[in-house]
């Protein structure tokens, strides 16, 4: 997806960074000892490029209670995508089909706000990256007869039931994982769903997860191989017409 196809189906495209909790004075609980000081620096840091802030919770909620959740949003304006999102061990940059364009638009906007992470923490190793692709295409653009049709003849990927269903299918969700080398795994998902009309959708989505020690020298070489994989995927995953039909 370096190229923008005309009519790409893309939901949502997320960038997830995590880095290690450690115990609090107690012994008991985990915590980012270094997030209430590094959420004003943060910020600040972002204000030129994501300058409305919105508190996704309460200000008197403890923030040990809110680990590895977004907990605030740094938008390009009210209620504009992108939006960069910080909690405690979590930060997140997220766009939509209408903005995104990986080289002019998203990968600049992760460094951003990588850059705005590296500003507010004195040391920062991740431990775990995610980059997430959410496609998604209303059934009926597609002439569907029934959903094992629509997955035949639009997508690389089929299933059969051997046994008397009694009835036609409604729904399915379908998750594959697959290991490549020690640290990185490539997740799949196929299902069906409604959208806010009502209509039925279908819905893929595709994710690159690193689980071990990362620099942050070392994250956007990671996002980049990330992409890639990210981008063939969904060539490999459509089929022609399918795939050309984003262009028409």
């Amino acid at each position: 997806m370096s190229s923008k196809l005309p009519k790409a189906p893309l939901q949502e495209a997320i960038f997830e960074m995590r880095w290690p909790l450690q115990p609090d004075s107690s012994g008991q609980q985990l915590h980012d000892a270094e997030y209430p000081f590094a959420l004003g620096k943060f910020q600040e840091a972002l204000k030129p490029h994501f300058p409305h802030h919105v508190a996704k919770f309460p200000n008197d909620i403890p923030h040990q209670l809110l680990n590895y959740q977004v907990a605030h949003q740094f938008w390009k304006g009210e209620n504009t995508w992108p939006v960069s999102q910080l909690g405690p061990g979590i930060a997140t940059l997220n766009d939509t089909e209408k903005n995104y364009e990986w080289n002019k638009t998203y990968l600049p906007n992760v460094k951003i706000a990588l850059s705005a992470l590296e500003i507010s923490y004195r040391h920062l190793t991740f431990n775990a990256l995610s980059l997430r692709f959410i496609d998604v295409v209303r059934v009926s653009d597609y002439g569907k007869k029934t959903w094992e049709e629509f997955v035949n003849d639009h997508i690389n990927f089929s299933f059969s039931n051997h046994y008397n269903t009694r009835g036609s299918l409604k729904h399915f969700h379908f998750e594959q994982s697959f290991e490549m080398g020690d640290t990185d795994l490539l997740s799949v998902t196929f299902s069906t769903a409604f959208n806010n009309k009502k209509e039925e959708v279908f819905i893929w989505q595709t994710a690159v997860n690193h689980h071990g020690k990362v620099s942050d020298e070392q994250v956007i070489n990671w996002l980049e191989k990330a992409h890639d994989c990210s981008s063939v995927m969904f060539k490999e995953i459509c089929k022609n017409d399918f795939y050309a039909s984003f262009s028409e």
